[in-house]
């Protein structure tokens, strides 16, 4: 799906006075608007909310559920660090703060099981056993997930390559990426150029392509063979990596549950960890 200011932009010419109004007001105040309902929205824009509705539909959206949500996703391109911390900072107190935030994580890891159907989970873990070579990459702050899944892919599997942690630019560490191999990416808008070079980069070379991202309709999706969604926060400075790390983890253990060899892996990995030398003498 496209982001709401570009199908804005599509169909402005053919936008009635009243639409037009309402397209004004949802550019300068997206913050707002993505958390009104239709009636507040017609309220504060000056329009009918039938003309709200008419609006949606004239989008592409199929009600105003979908055309809210579009909303939503456009304001996690637009939250810079500082504004995601005003909004923050609005709540009344450190305790409100606090169980906001981790009331929020909850909800959001929650949300990973409806938005990942257990055929896509269970398709990756397939692909990820199956692959030559394994290479991962975290977009930004999506780093500290590529390291945390890259330590528990690296006891299950061999030739997994954190490429966050190779020194180099990551496109050229997937230099030699071919046929049987993988490249997970896990990216959230703003997407780097990098990044989708990546992707393409993969499939010109016949790689398996893996993403974990923001939604199916991502820009980083549409080069996946599979993609798992995630929310990535939109509440605290620059969201948060709770639910990302949850589905991480559910990725790791699904990918141990069907493999008996790699639950003695994990388990040798324990107790070599918990190893203390005796006296050799």
């Amino acid at each position: 799906m496209k982001r709401i200011n570009e199908a804005i932009s599509e169909k402005y010419n053919n936008f009635t006075k009243g639409q037009r109004l309402l397209a004004a007001f949802i550019s300068d105040h997206c913050d707002k608007a993505a958390f009104m309902s239709s009636f507040e929205l017609a309220s504060v824009s000056g329009v009918s909310q039938s003309t709200v509705m008419r609006f949606a539909s004239a989008l592409g959206y199929s009600g105003y559920t979908e055309f809210q949500e579009a909303l939503q996703n456009e304001l996690k391109y637009r939250l810079s660090t500082l504004s995601r911390f005003e909004l923050m900072s609005d709540t009344p107190d450190d305790n409100d703060t606090f169980k906001g935030i981790a009331a929020a994580d909850s909800m959001n890891i929650k949300k990973n099981v409806d938005l990942n159907p257990i055929d896509a989970i269970q398709n990756l873990c397939t692909r990820l056993s199956f692959s030559s070579k394994i290479y991962v990459y975290g977009q930004g702050y999506a780093s500290a997930a590529s390291n945390y899944l890259c330590y528990y892919l690296r006891i299950l599997l061999q030739n997994v390559c954190d490429i966050n942690l190779t020194g180099i630019e990551p496109i050229s560490a997937i230099a030699d990426i071919g046929p049987g191999d993988m490249l997970l990416l896990i990216s959230f808008p703003l997407h780097s150029n990098g990044v989708k070079r990546m992707a393409s980069y993969a499939k010109y070379r016949d790689a398996a392509v893996a993403t974990i991202s923001e939604g199916p309709h991502s820009e980083i999706a549409e080069y996946a063979d599979v993609n798992l969604v995630t929310e990535y926060g939109d509440y605290g400075v620059n969201g948060t990596l709770a639910p990302l790390i949850s589905l991480c983890g559910s990725i790791i253990c699904l990918l141990a549950r069907s493999d008996e060899r790699a639950q003695d892996k994990l388990r040798l990995s324990e107790e070599a960890a918990n190893y203390e030398a005796g006296d050799i003498s």
